[in-house]
């Protein structure tokens, strides 16, 4: 198994600058060592230099020696190798990822680091269709996560792409990859726990094979349409216009409640999205130019060509963060934010203390836009 010429176009994509690194989120599981090893093998031949983060997430006796383990293995192979420890851990799956990527993001916006790969495969991708299909999902978003994708975290994932070359892979293959090369990996006890959803469908597959070959040719070909509806998604917001002042403006219609809810994210400067049932709600009671809701952190007006989206002012206390403003504006001398008088109400109380500020919101969109559009590719070949 080796990564192939797609996954040089994919990199090619997010990643022009060969000088940055290249940053793997390995765990010492299967599937993180198997994305190590095939990235290894990869730079060897291309010359590109990579960095390794483990997240220590301290729930466990056992994380710390599990980090040094990976360590080792990164110094066997000659990589940069840093352990990054979560200091107020939380015995929840959902607090652990964002706890992850918040960790991993902030270290790659030191080293500049902006490719991440995660070591997810086709199981991964097959088990979270079966946990959404459960829930109620009947479109082709159940087939997730994507190829590549914004990091889910703000604003330290700004820039910062994750992408997951193994999302074709089945965890069987990856686990006979490591043994050809006589390399062990970590059982993460959690992993046996039916207290989560997704141990629980991963048991349940597993004692209903015919039932779980029928479900991996279903998630397939919902994987392709998928793609076809995020690159549709993708252009329709290529297309918005952003202010300076951070407002966006959408003059196609009809709007999409997924296409509202992640420019509703953007204008939020937050990485939280609102339901797409709140946001359908809301789409279908603005009738009329003028009217106005807010929802998610954003404030939503009607307009006789379309939509204007900006930040709610309510929603959160407004404040800078180094170089950043609610996670909105960049700062950057002479940038010219028109002067609070040229402002309106809505838009003044949302904004920067002065004018040497410049709107991140396009950037946000643009990257988002990028990833929808990215193409399912195949890169990795056996």
């Amino acid at each position: 198994m080796k990564f192939g010429a797609d996954f040089e176009t994919l990199l090619a994509r997010f990643s022009e600058d060969t000088n940055k690194p290249l940053t793997i989120a390995v765990s010492g599981g299967s599937d993180s060592l198997a994305l190590l090893w095939n990235t290894h093998e990869w730079s060897a031949r291309s010359g590109r230099q990579l960095q390794v983060f483990t997240v220590d997430h301290r729930l466990r006796a056992e994380s710390a020696s599990e980090a040094e383990h990976v360590a080792g293995l990164c110094e066997a192979l000659g990589h940069f190798h840093m352990t990054l420890t979560w200091d107020t851990p939380k015995k929840t799956q959902s607090a652990a990822r964002e706890a992850r990527y918040e960790l991993i993001c902030k270290a790659m916006q030191a080293s500049g680091g902006r490719v991440l790969l995660t070591g997810h495969t086709f199981d991964d991708v097959f088990e979270t269709a079966m946990i959404r299909r459960r829930r109620g999902v009947r479109d082709a978003s159940i087939a997730g996560p994507a190829l590549a994708a914004p990091a889910p975290v703000w604003p330290n994932g700004r820039a910062i792409t994750v992408i997951r070359p193994l999302i074709h892979a089945t965890r069987s293959a990856l686990r006979q990859f490591l043994t050809e090369r006589d390399c062990a990996w970590i059982e993460d006890p959690s992993n046996e726990s039916i207290q989560f959803e997704r141990v629980r469908v991963r048991k349940f597959l597993a004692r209903h094979p015919s039932l779980a070959d029928l479900g991996r040719s279903f998630v397939q070909v919902q994987q392709k349409q998928r793609a076809t509806r995020d690159a549709s998604l993708g252009k329709h917001l290529s297309q918005v216009e952003v202010h300076a002042d951070g407002t966006i403006e959408v003059h196609q219609s009809p709007m999409t409640a997924r296409a509202m809810a992640l420019l509703a994210r953007c204008a939020s400067g937050t990485a939280s999205e609102p339901r797409l049932g709140a946001v359908r709600d809301m789409l279908s009671s603005l009738t009329r130019p003028g009217q106005r809701q807010t929802l998610g952190g954003a404030w939503i007006q009607k307009t006789q060509t379309g939509l204007l989206i900006g930040r709610d002012p309510g929603a959160t206390n407004l404040k800078t963060d180094h170089e950043l403003f609610d996670g909105r504006f960049e700062r950057k001398p002479g940038a010219g934010l028109p002067q609070p008088a040229e402002q309106t109400f809505l838009v003044r109380h949302a904004s920067p203390p002065d004018s040497d500020w410049r709107e991140i919101v396009s950037d946000r969109i643009s990257h988002l836009a990028l990833c929808l559009q990215t193409p399912l590719l195949n890169p990795v070949e056996s």
